[in-house]
Formats: structure tokens, sequence, C-alpha cells
């Protein structure tokens, strides 16, 4: 995760907060309700389906879309099985979305996922969610954002190569993101409003990099010798025909390679398309507060969905019409890319901006909500009392966090996390994190969605105003369990990581409970 996502007991990549307060991205900070009736009454049923549906929409458009398609096309032998691929990416984060919606419909409980992890498992679930979280798939994040920043301003450098070999890139993405973190921790306030700032620009280039793939279409068209034509692969080679591809800076020959080593690369590849959808987790939060969710949620879903998932595939297509296909591979910063093979260096510029900017939206998002899961998990004494310190050293947070001149922003926290992110950026490369955020997420995702049956079959009293058909939760366990199975074997440098994070995080809480 934007997407992201940036990122359900995350605020995924790429989205703007729409204001401060106890949301899915400060999951500790509520106080826990003792009843779903009384969380109910916490959420006001204001939303209606035109609500739902773009908020939906909006969480998942994020930075992901910018930096994922290297990952998938890496990691697939043709165009063609790369587009399928973000079409899985879309049905599965469809059937996620709609078990998370009869969850946030049955369970209204402020905190989301990982109150329903406590919920149907116990407090030690939800504490290893915390810890791992803030220790492991935030940070990750962020690091994967900010090599993006830098990796599309390099790219737009003429000695992009020599930068990217001098270790250069490392530097701006870690400059990038201590500057992200400066600027919120000003105050709250100015967070939301810096965050509300960036969705324009995201939203903005994604139609751009649409408009550039219709605008080479139909100058071919027009002309079939045009400069603005884009690519010749896209009209003269076979979209669904296996090709080299590059993967970590080594080449793979896919005519070479058997079934499990095949397996083992979609894998790759899908987590890099369920990272740009990001977001999907947060129709819980949707479930909560709509008004008739039995029949408004469905049309909300589907519809978001359908928009989110064309959308993917349309500037997938468009960077296949626009990026000569041997490059694709092996750039992160393929918007970047696109945009200067069919305008010129100007248009680079631009889209360059835009992406950084965008990136930088999703790192606001994710400072601030794993600033508040900080605090939180520290109020809860999941971690020392420090990181419930807000504003600055030595000094005292305003009495009116609505103060435009209160610094009332986590700092101890912030501190952890520029600490911990740093850590990930000068030691992992984009897709290696890319692929330990997604093991990550999902191995929470598959466990909420296994809790739903659960709930189903053990509080079957649970008023369910939204249930979709069981077929939905099943599936997505079941393809999210074989992902999540086949990369752990095919990366275990991340599962690995992950394994021990998750120990840790068992271990500290057993010691915490005697």
């Amino acid at each position: 995760m934007d997407g992201t996502q940036e990122d359900s007991d995350s605020v995924l990549e790429g989205q703007a907060l729409p204001k401060p307060g106890p949301t899915e991205s400060e999951p500790l900070l509520a106080r826990p309700a003792s009843s779903p009736s009384e969380a109910a009454l916490q959420l006001p049923k204001q939303l209606t389906t035109r609500h739902a549906f773009a908020v939906l929409v909006t969480l998942q458009i994020g930075s992901g879309i910018f930096a994922s398609p290297a990952q998938v096309d890496s990691n697939v032998p043709s165009p063609g099985a790369a587009l399928l691929v973000w079409a899985l990416g879309g049905l599965l984060s469809w059937a996620g979305a709609a078990s998370f919606a009869e969850l946030g419909a049955a369970l209204p409980l402020n905190g989301g996922m990982q109150e329903y992890l406590r919920h149907v498992y116990g407090d030690t679930a939800a504490f290893i969610m915390a810890w791992v979280y803030i220790l492991g798939v935030k940070p990750s994040s962020m690091a994967i954002q900010s090599i993006v920043i830098a990796e599309s301003i390099g790219s737009v450098t003429p000695n992009y190569s020599a930068v990217r070999a001098s270790g250069q890139l490392k530097l701006i993405a870690a400059l990038a993101f201590v500057l992200m973190v400066l600027l919120n921790s000003i105050n709250t306030r100015f967070t939301m409003r810096l965050s509300e700032s960036f969705t324009v620009f995201k939203l903005s280039t994604v139609g751009l990099i649409v408009l550039g793939g219709l605008l080479a279409v139909t100058a071919h068209l027009l002309n079939p010798h045009s400069s603005l034509s884009g690519s010749s692969d896209w009209y003269s080679r076979n979209w669904f025909q296996t090709r080299p591809t590059v993967s970590d800076g080594r080449t793979i020959d896919w005519t070479a390679m058997g079934a499990w080593d095949r397996y083992g690369h979609y894998c790759a590849a899908i987590y890099g398309a369920l990272w740009a959808y990001d977001g999907w987790d947060n129709a819980n939060v949707v479930a909560s507060e709509i008004r008739d969710p039995g029949r408004a949620l469905p049309k909300a879903i589907k519809a978001a969905m359908m928009v989110v998932l064309s959308s993917f595939e349309l500037v997938n297509i468009a960077y296949y019409i626009l990026v000569p296909w041997e490059r694709l591979s092996s750039n992160n910063a393929v918007a970047v890319v696109a945009a200067t093979s069919i305008l010129g260096q100007p248009a680079g510029i631009l889209i360059t901006f835009l992406v950084v900017v965008s990136c930088a939206g999703s790192i606001t998002s994710n400072v601030f909500s794993v600033g508040r899961l900080t605090m939180a998990a520290s109020q809860r004494h999941y971690l020392p009392a420090l990181f419930t310190q807000q504003g600055l050293p030595g000094g005292r947070a305003a009495e009116d966090s609505s103060a435009s001149s209160g610094y009332d922003a986590p700092i101890y926290a912030n501190a952890l996390t520029l600490a911990v992110t740093l850590v990930y950026i000068l030691t992992g490369s984009f897709r290696a994190l890319l692929t330990f955020v997604g093991m990550a997420e999902w191995v929470f995702y598959v466990s909420t969605v296994v809790g739903l049956l659960v709930l189903r079959r053990r509080e079957p009293q649970l008023e369910r105003s939204y249930r979709p058909t069981i077929v939905l939760p099943i599936t997505f366990i079941v393809v999210g369990s074989l992902v999540i199975i086949r990369s752990a074997i095919f990366a275990p440098v991340q599962s690995g990581v992950l394994a021990g994070l998750l120990f840790a995080g068992a271990l500290i809480s057993r010691a915490r409970t005697g």
C-alpha cells in the first residue's frame, strides 16, 4: 500500500483523510464499545450510496497505480497476462470488500479490522496486528512511496543509470521521507489540509495517463507513422506472446521455467496489483455509517469496484501503448517514462511532479495513521508510555487540537516511524518491500475473513444488514492463502522477517498478560 494505501487499520496508500478523529486509521485510540449496539451509536448513519461509492473509489486510487505496474509486468510472461493479473487483483479486492462490509455492518466497532480480530480471537491477535503494522507494514509502505519519489525524480535526469548505480536515489528517498515527517509533525489540522490537497493530484495524474494512451491510439489511426503514437510494440506485437522480462536486475526466461516457479512469480505479481487496489478494506467503515446498508451497500461496492478495476486496466493499457515493453518491467517510475515517451521531457517533468505529490499524499496519510496507532498502542501499554507524548519535547500540546497554532502532533511516535522507515529505505528494494507488505497485510486480511465465517457460526444472532453470498469470503480465503503460502516460499527473506515479527509480537503479548 498506494495501494496501498494506502493502508485498514491503516489509512491506505494515496487517499485523503476527510477529518481527524477516531477512524480506521487509528484502531486502538477509540474506547472499545461494550456491544455492537453501543458502537452503532458512535457511528451515525449519514452516508448514502453515492457517498459510499465516492469513499471507496477515492481510497483505492492512490500512488500504487504509478508504482506497481513494473512489479506486475516483471513477474508475468506477457502484457496480456499482466492485464489478467490486474483483473484478478480487482476481483479479489471485490470479494474482500464485500466480506469486510458484512463485518462492518454486524460489528460497527471503532477500530475496524483490529477490533474484529480482538472480537473473534482475543487481545493477543489485536496486539500482534498493531505490532506488525507499526514496525513492518506501515514503515515498509512509506519506504516504497519514498523510493517511488526518488525513482521518479531520477528518471527525468539525463544520467539516470549513473545516479541509480551510485546510490543517490536512496539518499533522495530518505530526504523526501524526512521532509514529509517534519511537515506532518506540525499539527493535526495542517496534516489534514495537506492530505486533502493531494487527492486532486492523484486523480489528475491517472486521467492524464489514460488521455495520453488515447492520444497515441488516435494519432496512430490517423497517421501510422506519427511520432505521437507511442511505442510500436502495442500494434506490432502479440499481447499474449511470451517475452523475457527483468526482475531485480536479472532477465527471466519464461520458456525455460517450470510451473512451480511460474506460480511464485505470479504470486509476486498479484501482490503488486493488490497493493495498488489497497483501500477496499475500508468498506467496513462505510458499512457502519451508511443508511440502509442491506440495499445501498451492494450497489456502492459493485459500482466502486467496477470503476476502480476499469480505471486500473485502462491505465495499464496506456502504459503498454506508451512505453516500449522491454523498458516497462525494469522501471519503477513507469508513469514518468510513459509521459516522456510521447510528449518529451516537459511532459515527463510534469508527470514527475504529479507522481511525487501523489506519493507525498500517501506518505502523509500513512504518517498520520501510524502515529495515532502508535500512540494508541502506547495507551494500551503495548509500547512505552513515552509514545503518548504530543507536541514539542519539553512543551505541551495545544489544549484545543483544532487550533491551527497548536503543536499537537505525536512527536515521539513520528520519531519512531522515521527511524524504522529509514532502515527500510536504506536496506530494502522496491520489489522486496512490496512483497513483504503484501504478505504481512494479507495474513491479517485472510485471518479477518476467516473470523467472519467463525462469527456466522458462533454468533448467528448478530444483526447482519448486509450479508454477501458465502462464495465470496471462501474464495477470498482460499486464493489469499495460496498466494501467501507460495510467496512465503518464493521470498524466504521477507517471509522470515514477517515470521520474526509475528513471533516477537506473540512473545511480548504473552509477557504482557503474564
